[in-house]
């Protein structure tokens, strides 16, 4: 199987022009990967050692470990999802609670 492209940092941050979008998008996909990677689905760390997002991160299929190859697609796709609806007075981008919540309903379906 060939080592597919899953997540790319650059090509999400990117697709906005605005800088306020920009800088919404750094935070969701930071969220997100420190999630994955705090919860075993990377094998790779995309992040400096001081924490920081590496900017340039892409995750491909071989940077999943066995259970991110399961279920990041899917709790890819529900934070962005749950993210980019920006009503309401909930800050869903620095809601990672939601994250914790999409990764315990897709781990008890694996």
């Amino acid at each position: 199987m060939r080592n597919e492209l899953i997540f790319s940092v650059p090509g999400m941050v990117n697709a906005y022009p605005a800088d306020s979008d920009k800088n919404r998008m750094t935070v969701i996909c930071a969220n997100l990967l420190r999630f994955a990677y705090d919860h075993g689905l990377l094998n790779v760390c995309p992040f400096t050692e001081g924490g920081e997002l590496l900017m340039d991160t892409i995750i491909r299929r071989d940077d999943l470990t066995a259970l991110g190859k399961l279920i990041f697609n899917d709790l890819m796709y529900d934070w962005l999802t749950y993210t980019d609806n920006e009503s309401g007075k909930i800050d869903r981008k620095n809601n990672v609670k939601m994250l914790e919540k999409y990764f315990n309903k897709l781990s008890q379906s694996v």
